[in-house]
């Protein structure tokens, strides 16, 4: 028999430790990393899921209010929530789905809505029996985000060339940009220089950052090993990187930023080499580059056609990042 519990703020290091032992979970599970928002506060609805007095599941999620519409999210704010497990079986990934269920009608929610992890997260095998039941359940996958993901080589050296040989560049001409630019790469321990670039990025494209500066800050002191950040300078700064290790396998490149008027100087490729060579003395494999879709665009799906492109330039290959909704 499965048992279902509401998460309480004493059971932290429990859920935390799960997570980070779980087939699929990430930093963004975390209730450590979940706690961070300082412009948004979200009414936690948080669900753990035990079979013989062990965790076997949990479920990060908040009360979201969609005008008349209660919607039990997981999760509002974070990149994605789902279903966290350790090898669920089917029999038991289905009860999961209808405690979870039972627990939204009880609690006069109207809809429940799932951005489940992509399977690039997963440590162990690619399982995809969430995604399976949620879709024999009927939900609506309507809403689903394209990935660029990249694959570290085993012989880095050669990656880099192919790279060069995609951007039509040598790779000579990389390393005379930075020999003859006196460019220099630094990870540092602040967003001091990167931000003033993020926010001018972003206006460039009527947007705002996922984070305030604050909470950039926060999330450092609370993962100072897992969230970090990548500086280019000629002299100034002129661009930047900011790295989510997801998992011990897995990092998330969440800002890829640059001054414009440094643009000839290539320094997002110039990076994103730094970054491929950097994941390979760090045993990472994967490296998420993040969606690719128009901001503030009508349609939320409409892709950015020229990013992806710039994307797969790099080997970037493409992930999904499925939502369900139960009655949308």
């Amino acid at each position: 028999m499965i048992e279902i519990l509401k998460y309480e703020n004493n059971l932290l290091s429990d859920w935390d430790d799960f997570v980070e032992h779980s087939n699929n979970g990430t930093i963004f599970h975390k209730q450590k990393f979940l706690s961070y928002h300082i412009n948004r506060r979200f009414d936690d609805f948080s669900l753990i899921f035990k079979k013989r007095g062990k965790i076997i599941a949990v479920f990060p999620a908040a009360i979201e209010l969609k005008g008349s519409k209660k919607v039990l999210f997981s999760h509002p704010g974070a990149s994605f929530g789902g279903i966290i497990h350790r090898n669920l079986s089917f029999d038991s990934c289905w009860k999961i789905i209808e405690l979870i269920e039972k627990t939204a009608l009880k609690n006069n929610f109207d809809n429940i809505f799932i951005i489940q992890p992509p399977n690039i997260f997963n440590r162990y095998q690619n399982d995809e029996i969430v995604d399976y039941c949620l879709r024999r359940k009927k939900y609506n996958s309507k809403e689903f985000y394209l990935t660029s993901v990249l694959a570290i080589e085993d012989v880095v050296s050669e990656q880099i060339k192919k790279i060069s040989k995609n951007k039509k560049r040598s790779e000579k001409y990389y390393d005379t940009l930075i020999t003859k630019n006196n460019l220099k790469f630094r990870w540092v321990e602040n967003f001091d220089d990167f931000y003033p670039i993020l926010i001018k990025n972003k206006k460039k494209h009527n947007a705002t950052p996922t984070h305030s500066v604050e909470e950039l800050e926060k999330l450092r002191y609370l993962f100072p090993n897992d969230i970090l950040q990548l500086m280019l300078y000629r002299d100034a700064p002129i661009g930047g990187m900011t790295v989510f290790k997801a998992t011990p396998n897995c990092i998330i490149i969440f800002y890829s930023m640059f001054d414009y008027k440094y643009n000839n100087l290539q320094p997002i490729t110039l990076l994103m080499q730094y970054v491929i060579r950097w994941a390979k003395k760090n045993k990472v494999k994967i490296i998420d580059y993040g969606v690719s879709h128009q901001p503030n665009d009508g349609d939320c799906l409409s892709l950015n056609k020229s990013l992806i492109k710039f994307k797969e330039e790099f080997g970037c290959f493409a992930s999904i990042r499925n939502t369900y909704s139960q009655k949308e």
